[in-house]
């Protein structure tokens, strides 16, 4: 009798733990059909979570076999991505390069910042093409694909197309910066330009050393090895004459003269113009009229100093002034491509009161 108890007893212990082990199974199942819904519905939107990009700033990854890279083809290319800064007083190319073949890329590469591929191939292409991507597979990203059948085809497009390609690393450095900028920028600083002169510029917090003047302001970093300024002034507008590279140039070294003198009587921090004549260009920047002007600059009449500038001149309509913000760098011995791009990125940000108005709108 008490046999036939436990029997019973442990019998329907059994029938507990199977309906227990079927419960856990159809829970467990249904949790997988969850987290595949979750999958699909997540691959359905193009939401993928990319990583971050890896690298440092202008570094480029450049995939090209071999027979393309030793080819008049490759040299053609090497002189654009290669070739030097343009007003730097010593020589700097234009990115750090590092070189492989396509058979040595893998995934583990997929994530590097800036990458440029060059491909040959007849029977893909039928004329040389540049295709640009953005965050392709890692946020914060710029590739490049330069395609073309033959590679007599590549090296009659490059030396026609070739500074497109460096124009478009060189763009995507300055927008990583820019939001960078943004991210960290100095209020302080915003707030005293926002004063002076009714504009908006992203200035990091690592410039916090300030100097006013007349319609003028000089903001520093203060460094003793890798000097960075962004400095602003800004003068009545009544003529288009005041637009020329001539007066852009003038209008430069004299308010410099004044605000910028150096530490002998007479001397001051004037324009280069004797081995490296500035470039102007005229550009479109937030759909408005601007000149970007680059060159060197030189203490007049006074110490051995000097370095690169780059500076945005616009017309502020409301005010009635042209408006210039120049960022210049004082880097004895040292590199200064990184650094006077930094201040590019800070001198493209510039909006004037009119930029800011527009902006509100849009946003309305």
């Amino acid at each position: 009798m008490k046999n036939a108890v436990i029997s019973r007893r442990i019998r329907r212990i059994k029938e507990l733990l199977l309906r227990w082990f079927d419960w856990l199974t159809k829970q467990h199942y249904n949790v997988y059909i969850l987290l595949a819904l979750l999958v699909l519905t997540s691959c359905s939107n193009s939401q993928m979570v990319l990583p971050n990009s890896s690298g440092a700033a202008f570094e480029l990854l450049w995939v090209i076999n071999d027979d393309v890279y030793n080819s008049p083809a490759g040299d053609s290319l090497r002189l654009f991505i290669e070739g030097p800064v343009p007003f730097l007083p010593q020589p700097e190319s234009q990115f750090d390069i590092s070189r492989i073949e396509h058979r040595h890329y893998d995934r583990l590469l997929q994530t590097t910042r800036n990458i440029l591929f060059v491909n040959i191939d007849p029977q893909r292409f039928s004329q040389a093409k540049l295709k640009f991507k953005h965050n392709l597979w890692a946020n914060n990203q710029a590739v490049c694909y330069l395609n073309a059948p033959t590679r007599e085809a590549l090296a009659e497009y490059v030396s026609k197309n070739g500074d497109c390609i460096v124009q478009f690393f060189v763009t995507a450095e300055r927008n990583r910066m820019h939001s960078y900028y943004v991210e960290n920028i100095n209020r302080t600083a915003n707030d005293t330009v926002s004063k002076l002169f009714g504009a908006n510029i992203a200035i990091p917090t690592s410039l916090n050393r300030f100097k006013r003047g007349n319609h003028f302001l000089w903001i520093s970093n203060g460094s003793a090895v890798n000097n960075q300024n962004i400095v602003l002034y800004s003068v009545p507008y009544t003529t288009t004459d005041q637009l020329t590279t001539e007066a852009i140039l003038a209008r430069r070294d004299s308010v410099m003269k004044v605000n910028i003198p150096g530490e002998f009587e007479g001397s001051f921090m004037g324009t280069e113009v004797r081995h490296l004549y500035p470039e102007t260009r005229f550009i479109n920047h937030n759909g408005q009229w601007a000149a970007v002007t680059r060159g060197l600059w030189r203490m007049q009449n006074g110490a051995a100093m000097g370095g690169p500038f780059v500076s945005l001149t616009r017309i502020d309509r409301i005010h009635q002034c042209i408006l210039t913000v120049e960022g210049f760098v004082y880097a004895p011995s040292r590199s200064k491509r990184n650094l006077l791009r930094q201040m590019d990125a800070m001198v493209y940000s510039l909006l004037t009161e009119d930029d800011l108005h527009k902006n509100i709108d849009k946003n309305n």
